[in-house]
């Protein structure tokens, strides 16, 4: 399909083939109306017999407007006339007038000037019009033709208003450059010069045509007015009868009034020709006003050019000195990073050789406290068969006390029956006397009763000084060496130990002091070792003394509880200042190298201690089946359990609870170590991520995420499988039905299994 302009330059050729007096060179000429309503009347004069609205149409566009409309009107009626009441398919029987008139728009204007030549084809005088369109240039015709064709076998599509409003909107809204505008400007400026020129020189050279023809003119009339003064000369001449009556009068006078005719139509075109002088002259004095426009216009553009060409230069050399400048700053940055690296590397490692340090020495607490596990779930076995026998003990008393009581009561019915019967028989010699029987009686057991109360009292003595020995168990406050009481090789290898350490006062304060409880346990125990077979002889007792015990206990638990919550407050001090201390690690690509190798060797040692843990687990769980399973049979075969005494007991279940909650706290920092150092490293890969060119792949980076997100859930568990069980168990709420039979039983069904699985299924 041929472009508006082509479009236009067509029928703008075709219009100019009319007889309108003039050349129109630009389409905005018709959109007054009135050379379209000549072209109508030269079309069809019978049809179009009426006068346009505005017959001299202001500058003012509602006026070109009404004339518009009233040609479309007519214009529409005539082709429907013409083609039986329809009109043809490729056509737009509704083009936007107003857009015409007040914008002058080719697009609607060449609508327009489409039924104006569909009205020209379907006229009686068709003929005539297809031999002016053969007179025309071969481009001319075959564009006529085209849209001759797209009229009558073409498909009218509507364009939609959004789609018009979306044009317009892309129009306005495509970003331009101001560089290219102004070129643009130029350019347009270069062409309308250039056309205006040869306007100008086909002007001067119509201009120098009228001219010559006006002389020509000029001569003509020169020689019309002599042939008519001679001729009037002659005529005087005849009418006074002088002359020869040669010619006829009539002939005379027909040639007379074809010369009178001849020179009106020649002084009308002599005006028209001055007219058109006039306007030449308008139109050359215009064209001078524009051509020294475009001259000012040429010399600012040259001066702009100049300018822009300058600017140019500065901002190409400006532009160098500021990337020297900021390669400069790169280049410091970059240095200073580096520093900053080294520094943070340096520190890592010293803080990495503490650490396995630390974990050295844990893992020897660890093996240490595994190896007392056994012990005391053996003792804890032996407390609760303890307790249960002296239940069964206490039981025993109670019935041989109310049997005693029921005795008792049948001996003071017997009493009371004797006394009845000695009133009877008063008086009788040599009969004993009841009452004095009856009396010794009451004294004896008054007197076991008494016996009875002093040993209590004599065993609250007793417990009230093993209250007061088990306060001095507790760690002392203020620091200081307490290995005297051990082997001088002890001694020594603790103060070597000390001076190699990485490790703080606080925890050198918190050793010694647990080995000054381990020195004062030893002597309790000696102590308890002497009270033993006291002890035993008042089993029957023991029922009061329990709760004295429960009520230790609890006191001692409070004592751990509370030293507990402060060793956590320090840590999760320390470990939120390493936390902002590693936080502020820069990304660099070298580093990135180093981290990865770190990470895979930490990896691998949390793969090492997740397998030591699991295996601990492990063996602590298959202690404790074992241990329950040999309760369960001494409880199912009635066997006797060693008893022992309540000092022993007493010292098993606070060394129990001490080693219990030490190796929670234990397991609890190491927890939180691992969770701390996961997480710096994943902030650590987050931050060198966009950095890294040839590290580990993303599927892989993925996988070992998953791999530490696992182990991490893993400890976790871990950790609450161990809190669970100490709070079951320091609330005797240990189930043991589920190890009874340990060695068939599935590792599926324990409560560690269980959160595993609810984990996995997640």
């Amino acid at each position: 399909m041929a472009s508006e302009h082509t479009v236009t330059k067509v029928l703008l050729e075709w219009i100019n083939s009319f007889s309108l007096g003039k050349t129109l060179r630009t389409i905005d000429e018709l959109t007054d109306g009135i050379i379209l309503w000549e072209i109508l009347q030269d079309i069809d004069p019978q049809y179009f017999l009426e006068e346009i609205p505005e017959r001299n149409a202001s500058d003012h566009w509602v006026a070109k407007w009404q004339n518009l409309k009233h040609i479309h009107k007519l214009l529409l009626n005539y082709i429907r006339h013409q083609n039986d009441d329809t009109l043809p398919s490729g056509l737009d029987p509704s083009p936007d007038l107003e857009s015409i008139a007040e914008k002058g728009s080719g697009k609607e204007t060449n609508k327009l000037l489409k039924l104006l030549l569909i009205a020209a084809i379907s006229s009686p005088n068709a003929g005539t019009y297809v031999q002016t369109l053969q007179e025309l240039s071969t481009s001319t015709q075959e564009g006529l033709k085209d849209i001759i064709e797209e009229a009558h076998n073409g498909q009218f599509e509507p364009m939609d208003a959004a789609d018009e409003l979306r044009e317009d909107l892309a129009k306005h809204d495509r970003p331009v450059d101001l560089e290219l505008q102004f070129e643009e400007r130029v350019g347009k400026v270069l062409a309308e010069n250039d056309r205006l020129t040869h306007e100008k020189k086909e002007l001067e050279k119509a201009l120098e045509d009228l001219h010559n023809r006006l002389a020509r003119l000029q001569e003509n009339n020169d020689t019309l007015q002599n042939r008519l003064a001679s001729t009037e000369d002659r005529l005087v001449t005849l009418k006074s009868g002088k002359g020869d009556i040669g010619f006829n009068a009539k002939a005379l006078e027909s040639k007379t009034r074809q010369q009178d005719d001849l020179i009106a139509s020649q002084e009308a075109k002599l005006t028209a020709a001055q007219d058109e002088i006039d306007s030449l002259r308008m139109t050359v004095e215009s064209l001078r006003v524009k051509n020294q426009r475009y001259q000012k216009l040429q010399d600012d553009y040259d001066e702009l050019r100049t300018e822009k060409d300058q600017l140019a230069r500065k901002a190409n050399a400006a532009e160098k000195y500021r990337q020297k400048l900021q390669a400069s700053q790169d280049f410091e940055k970059e240095n200073q990073t580096l520093k900053n690296q080294i520094k943070d590397i340096q520190q890592q490692l010293k803080d990495s050789d503490s650490q396995q340090r630390w974990s050295a020495e844990r893992d020897v607490e660890l093996e240490e406290y595994r190896k007392l596990l056994p012990q005391v779930e053996q003792e804890c076995n032996e407390i609760q068969n303890l307790k249960k026998q002296l239940e069964f003990n206490n039981h025993a008393l109670t019935e041989r006390l109310e049997s005693a009581d029921e005795q008792h009561e049948r001996d003071d019915a017997l009493i009371s029956e004797l006394r009845e019967r000695l009133g009877e028989i008063d008086g009788l010699p040599g009969s004993p006397s009841p009452g004095s029987e009856t009396s010794k009686m009451q004294g004896t057991l008054h007197k076991d009763f008494e016996a009875i109360g002093v040993k209590e009292s004599q065993l609250k003595s007793e417990n009230d000084d093993l209250k007061r020995e088990m306060e001095s168990v507790k760690p002392p406050s203020a620091p200081g060496s307490h290995t005297g009481g051990f082997s001088e090789s002890f001694a020594a290898s603790v103060q070597l130990a000390r001076s190699g350490s990485s490790q703080s006062d606080d925890y050198w304060k918190l050793y010694e002091n647990y080995t000054s409880a381990l020195q004062k346990i030893a002597e309790v125990q000696d102590t308890l070792e002497t009270t033993k077979k006291d002890l035993s002889d008042t089993q029957a007792e023991l029922g009061l003394v329990n709760m004295e015990q429960v009520e230790m206990l609890k006191g001692l638990e409070e004592h751990t509880s509370t030293e507990l919550t402060k060793i956590r407050g320090d840590w999760e001090s320390l470990t939120h200042n390493v936390h902002h201390l590693e936080a502020e690690v820069d990304a660099s690509q070298t580093l990135v190298r180093e981290v990865c190798a770190e990470r895979e060797e930490l990896r691998k040692m949390l793969d090492n201690k997740q397998s030591e843990i699991s295996s601990e687990d492990q063996e602590v769980m298959k202690e404790m089946q074992m241990l329950l399973g040999e309760f369960e049979i001494h409880n199912g075969e009635g066997e006797e359990v060693p008893q022992k005494s309540s000092f022993e007991l007493l010292k098993q279940c606070a060394g129990v609870l001490e080693k219990n909650v030490e190796r929670l706290a234990q397991r609890a920092e190491y927890i939180q170590q691992q969770n701390e150092l996961v997480k710096s490293l994943r902030e650590r890969m987050k931050n060198y991520e966009e950095n890294l060119d040839d590290g580990i792949p993303k599927e892989r980076e993925v996988e070992l995420q998953n791999i530490i997100d696992n182990q991490a859930r893993e400890l976790s568990l871990v950790g609450s499988a161990w809190y669970h069980l100490q709070s079951r168990w320091q609330n005797n709420n240990m189930t043991v039905s589920r190890y009874r039979h340990g060695s068939s039983t599935g590792d599926s069904k324990g409560w560690l299994a269980k959160q595993r699985n609810a984990v996995a299924g997640q």
